[in-house]
């Protein structure tokens, strides 16, 4: 128990998911989570709900777990965008929802050598730069034939 990557945590026996290996029975809905997205997570859940870690009863734990698991399978960053979304629009007064926010996200985040970034803010600095050099150009030919 000294080096539990998931300290705290409390599912409820009857929504396990385990696989029997040779180290025992492993519960496969934490193979793929990041601890350090679930002890965040962990903090945010019970905060919601009033109370602290040591303070929280095994109820309150469940509860949190399976919220923080159902969060982390569909986005698995999903807390540390919930903080960095709440740090960009902190104040603003039209804000974004979280959904909208994610979704613009959503292609910043890291790909493979081979595949194509759409989003490419070069491309966009270079149209406008063009477009000014195209412009400067017609007033220099328009003053020119004057």
């Amino acid at each position: 128990m000294a080096n539990n990557n998931f300290y705290g945590y409390k599912r409820n026996p009857s929504k396990l998911n385990t696989l029997q290996g040779a180290r025992g029975s492993v519960d496969l809905d934490f193979e793929s989570i990041n601890p350090y997205e679930f002890k965040k997570g962990m903090n945010v859940e019970l905060a919601k709900l009033g109370v602290n870690l040591r303070e929280s009863e095994t109820e309150q734990r469940e509860k949190a777990t399976e919220s923080i698991l159902k969060n982390l399978k569909d986005i698995p960053a999903y807390y540390s965008l919930m903080e960095h979304y709440e740090t960009i629009t902190r104040n603003m007064d039209r804000k974004p929802s979280f959904k909208t926010f994610i979704k613009e996200m959503g292609e910043h985040s890291m790909k493979e050598v081979k595949e194509k970034f759409t989003m490419d803010k070069m491309k966009e600095i270079k149209l406008k730069e063009n477009i000014r050099a195209e412009v400067r150009n017609k007033i220099n030919e328009i003053f020119k034939l004057k």
